[in-house]
């Protein structure tokens, strides 16, 4: 069996996580890895000892070439937990289309950037951190990805006084309202979550977006601020703004919105086409 379907068959029927045939390098790595939401980046740092008793560069170049041997397999097994929707994580989606699994692996292998490689001042231990981008040229969602049209964004009937805005800016901060639970809940922020209105009709899901903007930039962006220069060109500058009203999903990454703001959404044409490009903005607390 190829490395590939060795490692689909561990994600998918193991349940303590990815093992491989190099078990015991592995265990004498520590990795921990990190979702960056506001740049749409997954953070992977690996350190490993190095196995030699007087350290030289042979020995760094042994040690660091194992761990990109092994790379693969830790991203994969890292990716797996990220929420893709309002009940499912990217690994189980990949459970529904197996084939997923070696595009997700061969594009994020193809993406990856070394933010850095360094050894530890002992000479004991080399520390490596890689970035793998979410979007963009290569981003390991971009598979993900898999309708060629949109569906249209369905429109609002009658008048509603409205203009056209550049973008959709929703402050969901704090805990709100779980939307079916007795409790209150943060937003997780999900790869593709869905907006819904008050009565729970849905205003904009994936299927919704167009697949261009999906593949440069994703469905929405998350920030703790709306004051960020990098969001100007996502969200223009006269953006509708409004608080959500409640969360939904097991993974609490849905949003329920004003209804006074959906019709505005909605009633022109230019402003649905604006939500399609996934011109939306959350506003989350600091993590």
């Amino acid at each position: 069996m190829n490395r590939i379907g060795i490692f689909l068959l561990l994600l998918l029927c193991t349940p303590g996580g990815l093992l491989s045939a190099q078990e015991t390098k592995e265990e004498q790595m520590v990795v921990s890895e990190q979702v960056e939401w506001e740049r749409g980046v997954l953070i992977l740092e690996v350190a490993l000892a190095i196995e030699a008793k007087e350290f030289n560069p042979g020995s760094r170049f042994d040690a660091e070439r194992d761990i990109e041997r092994l790379l693969p397999g830790l991203f994969m097994s890292a990716v797996v937990d990220i929420p893709f929707d309002s009940y499912r994580t990217i690994g189980e989606r990949l459970k529904e289309d197996q084939l997923l699994f070696q595009r997700l692996e061969s594009s994020a292998v193809d993406s990856v950037s070394k933010r850095y490689s360094r050894v530890r001042e002992d000479l004991q231990e080399i520390q490596v951190q890689y970035r793998f981008p979410f979007y963009g040229e290569g981003g390991f969602v971009v598979p993900l990805i898999t309708h060629s049209r949109p569906y249209p964004v369905e429109r609002k009937l009658g008048f509603v006084p409205s203009r056209n805005f550049t973008g959709l800016v929703i402050y969901a901060g704090g805990e709100l309202p779980a939307h079916g639970k007795d409790i209150r809940q943060k937003v997780q922020p999900a790869v593709f979550p869905t907006l819904y209105d008050e009565d729970m009709n849905p205003i904009l899901y994936v299927e919704m977006c167009d697949p261009l903007y999906l593949k440069r930039w994703g469905m929405v962006a998350y920030s703790e601020t709306e004051a960020d220069s990098a969001l100007l060109e996502r969200i223009g500058a006269a953006p509708l703004r409004t608080v959500a009203r409640g969360v939904f999903g097991i993974n609490a990454t849905d949003l329920l919105l004003p209804k006074e703001a959906v019709d505005r959404l909605l009633v022109r044409e230019a402003n649905r086409e604006m939500l399609s490009q996934g011109r939306v903005l959350i506003v989350i607390d600091e993590d």
